[in-house]
């Protein structure tokens, strides 16, 4: 049976768990933008004067649309990771399924994350947003 790597499975697990920490910040990343561009009219120049408030305005107008519509995509994005977890099943049941033995799948993974990847993580330990992903995927992350 062939086994990834497990410096492969590492890189891959060290990527992803940086997806993981991005998907948490980036609504308040694209909200403050679009926060941002609401607050023009207030901020502004300096100056209350009339010529600031159009300009404000003007500036407001052609971006809120689109910052908007970042935000939202953002959202969207946050709340459809599921090919994420495809990708994350996948390279799981792999390493379940090149395992030798009749232990449960579930034992089959801790073994390998807390055994054989022992020494492989960068950082000695498994990446957190990588536990968070692989349990929304489904796996039991209880004894990693």
């Amino acid at each position: 049976m062939a086994q990834i790597e497990t410096s492969l499975y590492n890189t891959l697990a060290q990527a992803y768990a940086l997806v993981d920490d991005n998907l948490s910040v980036i609504t308040t990343n694209t909200r403050a933008a679009l926060d941002a561009v609401i607050d023009v009219t207030t901020t502004y120049g300096g100056s209350p004067s009339v010529g600031d408030a159009d300009a404000a305005l003007e500036i407001e107008l052609a971006l809120l649309g689109p910052f908007n519509a970042g935000y939202i995509s953002s959202t969207n994005l946050v709340a459809s990771i599921s090919t994420i977890l495809k990708a994350i099943k996948v390279l799981n049941n792999f390493v379940i399924n090149q395992t030798a033995g009749t232990a449960t799948a579930t034992s089959k993974l801790d073994t390998w994350i807390n055994t054989t990847m022992a020494g492989a993580w960068t950082g000695g330990s498994i990446p957190t947003g990588w536990k968070n992903l692989c349990e929304d995927a489904g796996f039991d992350v209880t004894n990693w």
